[in-house]
């Protein structure tokens, strides 16, 4: 759930350093922090009681029965490791996830941006398989907006975003869709169904860390939902002031319910 901007040109991106979490006294497991620290994820940033409850899942999907065992396989099977990290980091994902924020977004964002004539320029940070973003093209699309919009999906893993990039969901992912949007938005390829063009020429994707982002954005909409409560105190209010400059004059960020950004 660590994500990252593209980087200006000439920017240099250091080397990703884990360290142990700590939060209330509960740090993070030192397997799950070098499991990280492999990935390329900044291990220091998470919050030690949002992760270690997903050891046991890590463990049940690598077949071995402690975490010393699973250190060992992913050292010899360096293929398993994005799976390994997947299980760690995965959130809830779907389709319109909170349908009221999304019915907020066309009430008062959308309205206001048309009003511009501007290009439309969104971000969705900490995306993972991509719900969210294709979610928003979809709606962008019913209002007539999507030809006027760019739209960019972030998270730290590579195979999420590859994911992402290739569209394709199963019927599981679209049964919450009504069946006009089914139709409209989406193509069967066997057991799967892809995302048609009119969405996908719209959207970029891009695998990395937010925190490596030095550069301001001028994005109208910036989703970051349910990603800063996973983060330590401090990582969580640097990742604020990440998506704060982002944001363009007037524009809004759209956060989970759950999370409070400081003031």
């Amino acid at each position: 759930m660590r994500v990252r901007l593209p980087p200006a040109a000439g920017q240099r991106t250091g080397p990703v350093v884990a360290a142990e979490s700590q939060t209330a006294g509960l740090r993070l497991d030192p397997f799950l922090a070098w499991m990280l620290e492999r990935g390329g994820i900044q291990a220091d940033a998470f919050r030690g009681a949002a992760l270690n409850r997903r050891l046991t899942a890590c463990l049940r999907l690598l077949r071995v029965p402690s975490a010393e065992h699973a250190r060992s396989l992913l050292e010899r099977r360096r293929d398993l490791m994005p799976a390994a990290l997947t299980t760690v980091l995965i959130g809830v994902t779907q389709f319109f996830r909170d349908p009221g924020v999304f019915e907020s977004v066309c009430t008062h964002a959308l309205p206001e941006l048309r009003a511009t004539g501007d290009v439309l320029r969104i971000a969705s940070l900490g995306v993972s398989r991509g719900h969210e973003l294709y979610s928003i093209a979809m709606l962008l699309a019913e209002q007539g907006l999507l030809g006027r919009s760019e739209l960019l999906g972030v998270d730290c893993r590579a195979d999420a975003i590859a994911a992402a990039t290739a569209g394709r969901f199963s019927g599981e992912d679209l049964a919450g869709l009504s069946s006009e949007r089914v139709e409209r938005f989406f193509t069967a390829r066997g057991a799967e169904y892809e995302a048609k063009p009119e969405l996908r020429a719209h959207l970029r994707w891009w695998a990395g860390d937010l925190f490596a982002c030095e550069r301001p954005g001028n994005f109208q909409l910036v989703f970051f939902r349910n990603v800063a409560i996973y983060l330590d105190s401090a990582p969580a209010a640097r990742a604020w002031e990440v998506v704060r400059d982002q944001l363009a004059p007037g524009g809004y960020a759209v956060t989970g319910k759950a999370e409070r950004p400081p003031a």
